[in-house]
């Protein structure tokens, strides 16, 4: 007899991203014949972005849940707290997603609900975050510590990349076999089905008959837009080009006076946040990804499925291991925007070589298809549940 598992999924974030698609994807094409019950335990506006393909809810707020590493007294209290919900849902298995839910759940659960496994999914590369993003050593012991105990109390933890399991093995006292590494997924024939439906707002900037660049990321430090920016800026020097920014941050008024500064505002438009960036990567000549860091690059691979060919900085690690070694797309060197916008002129005067990048794109997007990443979480939940049972 096959074993149901009641499932729950933490995930507290406020925006919607990488992660949150994954979490949208679980939910989506779960097999509920083995999940019989999933709780989705996340904030009122997450849940307002997802599919209602749950079986019950859980608001976070109704546990005080706020979602982010903020002390060891803050992350205690908010453990004390999960240890309630664990009880209340009393779950086979409780999936965290992101480090803050991850570590919520597996230190909740040694607290309190014993029958409950625990599966930590961290989807990026923390060491890095820690490297480029937090300057007071203090803070940065306090994060070390709390992720290293989630690493150590987990039963399972899930990664998205071979770099940032690599990464917890060797920063932050991961075991290899306790370690899980799978892909993102998307669902090809879907996107490239809300690919064809033209938006609107481009209509004016397809008249003027220029190469449309698409990059699509939350306008924060991390994302390493002035970067971005400044190798659009050698573009545009040397030829036509229009470029479509998607996504909403605390950098978009700073990003939005630098183009101004530089003289290049009427080549950009900012157009904010996008449900659906399908239509606006199908339309586009390329794709631009750029960031200090990165544990997958879900828009990489939103653009693969649209057929649009992805110039990306070879950060740690996400990148590399979805376009490989310039095989399904082109690398440059972080932290070089000459080098970005040379790939940028190569690939915009060299249509061949777009054409091929485009169907070696749709190619690497069936592969990393969203049945296969699904199928691979769900013998996670699998082997854990008979562990329990």
């Amino acid at each position: 007899m096959e074993t149901e598992i009641r499932l729950l999924i933490l995930h507290i974030a406020f925006v919607l991203g990488g992660a949150e698609r994954t979490t949208r994807n679980l939910l989506e094409h779960l097999n509920r014949d083995e999940v019989s019950h999933i709780t989705l335990a996340a904030p009122d506006i997450l849940k307002r972005q997802l599919p209602t393909c749950y079986d019950s809810y859980v608001d976070t707020a109704d546990y005080g849940l706020q979602g982010s590493f903020q002390g060891f007294k803050h992350l205690l209290e908010d453990a004390w707290k999960t240890k309630r919900l664990l009880n209340d849902v009393r779950a086979d298995v409780a999936l965290g997603m992101m480090h803050y839910p991850s570590a919520l759940i597996t230190m909740g659960a040694r607290l309190g609900r014993k029958g409950t496994k625990t599966v930590a999914s961290f989807r990026g590369p923390f060491y890095e975050y820690l490297r480029h993003q937090e300057k007071k050593t203090r803070r940065k012991l306090f994060l070390w510590s709390a992720v290293t105990t989630t690493t150590l109390l987990a039963d399972r933890i899930i990664v998205p990349s071979h770099g940032t399991g690599l990464e917890l093995q060797r920063r932050f006292l991961g075991r290899n076999s306790n370690i899980v590494v799978i892909p993102n997924g998307i669902d090809q024939k879907q996107a490239w089905r809300i690919a064809q439906q033209p938006p609107s707002d481009l209509a004016a900037l397809q008249k003027m008959n220029v190469p449309l660049i698409c990059a699509a990321a939350r306008l924060a430090p991390e994302k390493d837009l002035n970067l971005l920016l400044a190798a659009f800026r050698q573009v545009v020097a040397r030829k036509q080009a229009h470029l479509i920014l998607l996504g909403e941050g605390p950098e978009g008024p700073a990003l939005e006076a630098i183009v101004k500064d530089w003289g290049i505002a009427d080549a950009v438009s900012f157009l904010g946040f996008r449900r659906h960036i399908h239509p606006y990567l199908h339309q586009s000549s390329l794709f631009l990804h750029t960031c200090h860091f990165e544990g997958f690059g879900y828009t990489i691979l939103e653009a693969m499925a649209c057929g649009t060919p992805v110039i990306a900085t070879d950060c740690p690690y996400g990148p590399r291991e979805v376009l490989g070694d310039n095989q399904y797309g082109q690398l440059v060197p972080p932290n070089d925007p000459q080098a970005m916008a040379d790939a940028v002129i190569r690939l915009l005067e060299d249509d061949v070589k777009r054409r091929k990048l485009s169907e070696l794109g749709l190619v690497r997007a069936r592969e990393l298809s969203v049945q296969r990443m699904v199928q691979k979480y769900q013998t996670v939940f699998k082997e854990l549940a008979v562990e329990s049972s």
